[in-house]
């Protein structure tokens, strides 16, 4: 898994754990991660695509994840092709409610294997792609069809350009009772970015199971939404003062508006040698001592809860859109400072 994949798996991971850590949730209400690992417009992108609930909601039958209208999708990874990495948390209702973390892979698979299967998930049993999330739970190993599709006709075309659905089965009929809690997957060589700048607003719909039962729930389907930036800025610059002392500054844009508190790392190579907070107006700075020429660079990995849905929520969603997140990886130039004697 590359580095800047497992940076937001950190900062996604992070989230989850506040979400495990709340009080009883008052109704079911996962939420959405999408995160596109660079965001030029018109570039092919990697894009992490996660689901995260409580530990008190009802457990999911079935993911429908709407990729926005606008993005450029290929779906021609031929049979076995690895398409990312997964990394999960579960809960095993018959395991005393310990949680666990398991990770995988996502591998393209053929297509017409899952004719049944997908019947059964999606009512339909043809689709463009299938892949196979595996992974192993408990000992055994569980592998999760996500059925793929480009939308290009239908109601749905006004505002997907894909539709990713997978079912998850749990905790009837799961190993230990496992239970998914988060869950997040890099799709890589799928998605080119929109030709625009606008930012982009992911979709999914969460059904449900019955509690206690192997039965979903659709009157008990909900709406979250991500909201993914179609401008991410990050500069950097350097200030050589006496003695060594350089002070290193930037700023960090979000489709043109600054993001306050969001925390900035700072590197030498691979190693992390700071950290600060991003101000009200999106600036930050650090101050440093060297002995010679250094290359620094920023990276921020931001995951967070939005107030309320970016998006006006889809038509004809049982329970509406609950939830809302925003998600970015943003990456500065490299800049040299050097030692003013």
């Amino acid at each position: 898994m590359r580095r800047s994949v497992r940076l937001a798996v950190a900062a996604c991971a992070a989230l989850a754990t506040l979400v495990f850590a709340g009080s009883a949730w008052a109704a079911y209400t996962p939420s959405l991660i999408a995160t596109s690992l660079t965001n030029g417009a018109g570039k092919p992108t990697t894009m992490l695509l996660g689901h995260i609930q409580g530990v008190n909601d009802d457990p999911t039958a079935k993911d429908t994840i709407y990729a926005p209208a606008g993005y450029g999708v290929s779906l021609s990874l031929p049979p076995n092709s690895k398409v990312g990495d997964v990394t999960a948390t579960l809960i095993l209702r018959g395991g005393g409610n310990a949680q666990v973390d398991v990770d995988g892979q996502v591998i393209a698979d053929n297509p017409a294997t899952y004719a049944a299967a997908a019947t059964q998930c999606t009512g339909s049993p043809t689709h463009e792609a299938v892949w196979r999330l595996d992974i192993t739970v408990a000992g055994t190993p569980l592998h999760v069809p996500i059925y793929v599709d480009r939308v290009t006709a239908g109601p749905e075309a006004a505002f997907a350009s894909a539709k990713i659905q997978l079912c998850l089965a749990g905790p009837i009929g799961t190993p230990a009772g496992a239970q998914l809690l988060f869950a997040l997957f890099d799709v890589n060589k799928v998605f080119t970015s929109p030709s625009n700048t606008s930012r982009r607003v992911w979709r999914a719909l969460f059904t449900p199971y019955t509690p206690g039962t192997p039965n979903a729930n659709p009157a008990g389907t909900t709406e979250g939404q991500a909201l993914v930036p179609g401008r991410v800025s990050l500069s950097l610059n350097s200030q050589s003062k006496r003695r060594g002392v350089v002070i290193i500054t930037g700023k960090l844009l979000i489709d043109g508006q600054a993001l306050p508190g969001a925390t900035v790392e700072l590197y030498v190579g691979s190693k992390k040698v700071g950290s600060a907070k991003t101000k009200r107006n999106g600036t930050f700075s650090f101050r440093k001592r060297i002995k010679k020429k250094t290359r620094y660079r920023a990276l921020v990995t931001f995951v967070g809860d939005l107030p309320s849905c970016p998006a006006p929520g889809l038509p004809g969603v049982p329970q509406g859109c609950k939830t809302g997140t925003i998600s970015f990886i943003a990456t500065s130039r490299t800049v040299t400072a050097r030692r003013r004697r």
